[in-house]
């Protein structure tokens, strides 16, 4: 879990100074839901790494379904190569991590289909992952994805539609405040 830590909190350092976006950039960012399913608190997440906001805040769903979408137009920043995790940064700067399930890293990729790569330029909507539901669910603690912004403006926050059933690409599921 460190490791995997220290892997996410790296993941966008490499950031020339000159992609920093403003505030009022960050506020204007459209997000999609990149899953379908119920979206929980982020507190709800069986991982103190999500669950205590480590990595920044966000909201998690528990997915009816292993298609991922792209819930920004932008750029795939991060695919880890187990493929169960993706970090987009949206053309406005927005960082978005989407990690699939719990401790799904130790599946080694198997159940996952990545349909994009490092560097790839995506659009909101656009289909970025492909996860085999029934292959994985056995073998991990949880499903549960959560969905991390990882560089909100100081004293921001996520405000998502707790409980609410989504479908892939649906807007208006989350804002920042």
């Amino acid at each position: 879990m460190k490791k995997l830590l220290e892997s996410i909190k790296n993941m966008f350092s490499a950031k020339d100074s000159s992609e920093i976006q403003s505030e009022k950039q960050v506020e204007k960012s459209e997000f999609l839901s990149p899953i379908s399913g119920k979206i929980l608190s982020i507190e709800d997440v069986p991982d103190k790494v999500f669950s205590q906001r480590i990595m920044g805040d966000g909201f998690a769903i528990d997915p009816s379904s292993g298609e991922v979408v792209s819930p920004v137009n932008g750029e795939v920043s991060t695919l880890f190569h187990t493929k169960h995790a993706i970090g987009l940064t949206a053309d406005d700067g927005t960082e978005v991590l989407i990690h699939f399930g719990i401790d799904t890293v130790n599946m080694g990729g198997e159940g996952f289909e990545a349909l994009v790569s490092e560097g790839d330029k995506v659009k909101a909507g656009q289909l970025i992952l492909k996860v085999d539901i029934d292959k994985i669910k056995d073998k991990v603690p949880s499903l549960i994805t959560p969905v991390i912004f990882t560089n909100l403006p100081e004293g921001k926050k996520i405000e998502a539609k707790i409980g609410a059933e989504v479908k892939a690409s649906q807007k208006d599921i989350v804002s920042i405040v």
